[in-house]
């Protein structure tokens, strides 16, 4: 198998971005990623998709879309459409429908930063997903980096003893200059979600991105890019396992992408702390398997964990930790009952456990 790295989630001038995707592409070059989807809110950008390459390295850009109901009040419930090779943004009012055209068309639907927090101080309110009578739909957006950045501020003003317009930008500032301190995981509430819908026995895939927009803030004289590309395609990412590297055939390459996102062949890895390359997940029953994979379990079967290093890995069946290792780079596990099984790893990071890895599940049948 062959890992690829991507980043599935971010904006041009097209919608509210401030590059377009030539300089974008650039920027996730730089950044060792390997394809990257754009998803402009309400807008399928048709014709722009294609390679770029730089110092022999190569990158896909492939184009989605960000679909939300721009009538909806209060604005929330966002959705990644990949692949649908046409425009979504017609089916916005009702979610089901969005969903169920999404998989009329053969692409693949996530919900996007599923739990977030209002920022009342700046007239932000939370763009979670609220419409929750839904079904059909691929995966969850479980890491957002902007998303968590949000939700941070939202704590730390929230929990400020004396409110004031100049504390609430001095805080705001200092969470814009160092976001690698405050962010530590993806939403409590939205990883419970995942196990309760795995629970019942759902097929749900997990994504990670950053929600790139790299949007100039001025604060008197402070003037400054908030997260730029290249940063945030440094941060949070989506690592795939394929059965082949890149061919440089636009229809296959990006066939082959979808298809392991769709299937869950892939783990979330915050990639700031340390690279999250080579982690892997694999099962071995009655068949052999990788993350997203049903394998029949049998008194021989098996789950195996291998990490880059020394990390704290956790196998979660259903929201509860079934193994665990403290500090190593391997885990092997004999399960006992069927269901879905994944693993999420936590790293040390300035000074605090940060989450570092998430797998999607394998499904014991």
């Amino acid at each position: 198998m062959h890992e690829l790295i991507g980043n599935m989630h971010m904006h041009t001038p097209y919608s509210d971005g401030e590059s377009y995707h030539a300089d974008i592409a650039a920027e996730a070059l730089a950044a060792g990623l390997d394809f990257i989807i754009v998803t402009d809110h309400n807008i399928w950008v048709d014709g722009l998709e294609g390679y770029y390459e730089k110092d022999g390295k190569r990158l896909l850009l492939l184009v989605g879309e960000e679909v939300h109901n721009v009538r909806r009040q209060p604005q929330a419930s966002h959705f990644l459409v990949y692949g649908a090779e046409q425009e979504m943004a017609s089916y916005a009012p009702d979610p089901q429908a969005l969903s169920d055209a999404t998989n009329a068309a053969g692409a693949i639907g996530f919900l996007a930063h599923p739990h977030e927090n209002d920022l009342p101080y700046f007239n932000d309110p939370n763009y979670g997903w609220h419409d929750w009578e839904i079904d059909g739909f691929t995966g969850l957006e479980i890491w957002n980096y902007m998303s968590s950045f949000k939700s941070r501020l939202a704590d730390a003003l929230n929990g400020m003893r004396w409110k004031s317009g100049i504390n609430a930008n001095i805080t705001a500032v200092y969470h814009a200059f160092n976001p690698e301190k405050v962010i530590t995981a993806p939403e409590p509430a939205t990883l419970a979600l995942w196990d309760v819908l795995l629970g019942m026995g759902k097929r749900i895939t997990a994504v990670g991105n950053s929600d790139a927009h790299a949007t100039p803030m001025s604060l008197g004289p402070i003037q400054r890019i908030i997260f730029p590309y290249e940063f945030l395609f440094r941060a949070v990412n989506t690592h795939i396992l394929a059965p082949n590297p890149l061919t440089g055939d636009l229809v296959t390459d990006k066939r082959m992408i979808f298809h392991a996102l769709g299937r869950g062949n892939s783990w979330v890895g915050y990639d700031m702390p340390a690279s999250t390359r080579g982690f892997r997940f694999t099962g071995q029953g009655i068949n052999k398997g990788i993350m997203g994979d049903d394998i029949r379990l049998d008194a021989g079967a098996t789950l195996q964990i291998s990490v880059p290093q020394r990390t704290h890995i956790r196998l979660i069946r259903h929201g509860q930790v079934v193994a665990e290792e403290p500090s190593g780079t391997n885990l092997t596990h004999i399960p006992i009952e069927p269901g879905a099984y994944r693993v999420e790893c936590t790293i040390p990071y300035h000074g605090r456990e940060r989450g570092w890895i998430y797998s999607n599940p394998i499904y014991l049948r």
